[in-house]
Parts: structure tokens; sequence; C-alpha cells
């Protein structure tokens, strides 16, 4: 499958990151208009849109993604959005990086793939303006509930699936933010929610969507997803939509800092 196939289904089954996203978006950059935002890991740039529009035609939005299928569907979807242009990038390379460009900065959902975090929060820290703040959602630990789909439904691609994640704990994180020049302003966990799928197939495209195909699809047999939705879902049938229940230590971290003036 192509990138772009990947990043397609990515648009369509990606809700719960852009649920985290917006709530982020409402308790923290609400207000800003005529601000220039980077969005550092947009995806296919449904919480970009949303930014551009918060910011009016005043200001402006530079998302970037590494994910070049991603990068295209975004440029595709949002095109008619003046305010707002697409790049492929990373924390470690975007438009700006060092030139104390920006008002904020958004990540949601990406630093917990990140290999060299202290790079980014310099990098972060360097492209801001002074009285400018970052938000930010990871996760740093697994959440359980991940775990078991990719224990029990790809167990022969779990050690390529855990590589993707470069996970540290949050006070670690804390650390590195602060030792790059920021001032914490929040810093906490979030308890995550139940997860809907429309059924065992939305569920199994997600997980393949979010991990540019590692998961695979194919190796689901009947049994096993019937096995995991009896033990850990609302649904006694794979075939019908189902919540798959958040378990204590299913939790987000949310980080807002500021650079000093």
């Amino acid at each position: 499958m192509s990138n772009n196939n990947h990043a397609e289904v990515y648009q369509r089954v990606s809700g719960l990151q852009k649920d985290v996203g917006k709530g982020l978006i409402l308790n923290y950059i609400r207000s800003c208009p005529g601000e220039a935002i980077l969005d550092l890991g947009c995806g296919t740039g449904e919480l970009s849109a949303h930014l551009a529009e918060i910011v009016g035609q005043e200001g402006n939005v530079v998302a970037v993604d590494p994910d070049i299928g991603r990068v295209h569907v975004a440029q595709e979807t949002h095109k008619g959005v003046k305010n707002l242009t697409f790049h492929e990038g990373s924390t470690a390379f975007f438009p700006g990086m060092s030139s104390e460009t920006y008002d904020v900065i958004f990540s949601n959902a990406v630093l917990h793939f990140v290999p060299d975090k202290r790079e980014a929060f310099e990098n972060m820290f360097r492209s801001l303006r002074p009285g400018g703040k970052i938000v930010l959602s990871y996760i740093d630990h697994l959440p359980p509930v991940v775990e078991h789909v990719y224990h029990e439904l790809n167990p022969a691609n779990l050690v390529r699936i855990l590589s993707m994640f470069q996970l540290e704990t949050r006070s670690n994180i804390e650390k590195m933010c602060m030792a790059a020049g920021f001032d914490i302003v929040q810093s906490y966990d979030e308890s995550s929610v139940d997860r809907q799928y429309e059924n065992g197939e939305n569920l199994c495209s997600y997980f393949w969507a979010t991990s540019n195909g590692i998961f695979d699809p194919k190796l689901v047999t009947q049994d096993r997803l019937a096995r995991f939705c009896a033990r850990y879902s609302s649904g006694d049938s794979p075939a019908k939509p189902f919540k798959v229940w958040a378990e204590e230590g299913d939790v987000y971290c949310i980080t807002i800092a500021t650079k000093p003036i």
C-alpha cells in the first residue's frame, strides 16, 4: 500500500487523536487572532485548519508532518484555506526553525515518536518569539488498551510495532523542556475515554493506518478478534459497533510551557 492509502484511511479513522487535539485547542489556544502557529506533526491537517480559523486572515498556520502521504492529503483537503500551508517536516526540520517566528507551537500525539526529544525542545524554543508557548500532548507509556491490541491481535509484528515508540516519563520530559529554557505552566495526566469502533474491521483499519501499515489486519483472525472483543469491549460480536474499555493507566500527558520574555 502507498503512503497516500495509509493517509486517506488515517484521515477517516483518527477521530481519537483529533478529539484530544480539539480539547487542547479549546483550553489553551482558543483566542489568538493574528498570531503565527506551527502545527508540529499535523497528520492530515484537520486540526491545522481549525487553528487557521482561530488566528484569522491576519494570522497564519504552518503545518508539518514527516509522512509525505499525509501532507499530500492535507494539501488537497484544505487547499482553500489561504492562511495555512503544509510541508514535509519534523521536530528536526521545519520552516522558520531557529528564527523566533512563532507565537504558538502546537503538537498533538507526536512527541512519543520523536527519538531526540532534547533536540526537539531546543528547536521549538529557538523558533518561538519571546513570550510564546508550546502546547503538547503525548504518551509516556503505552496505554494498556493499545498493548492489548498489539499483543493479542498482531503478536507476529509486536517487536516492529513497539519500535515505533520512543517513550520517556513525563518527569523526564519536563526536565528536557526546562533544560531548553522553557517555563512550565502546566504538566499533567489526562484520562483517556473508551474507544468506539464501528466493527472489528474499523478497529484494524485504525491500527493499520496509525502504524503506517506495520500492524497487519491480515494477521487478525476472526477467532482472535472475537476473543479480544469478549475480554476488552462492550460488544458480543466484532461485526457490530463496540467500545473498547479504557483501563487504569489509559492516560495521556499534557504539557504547556512558555518562553520567557
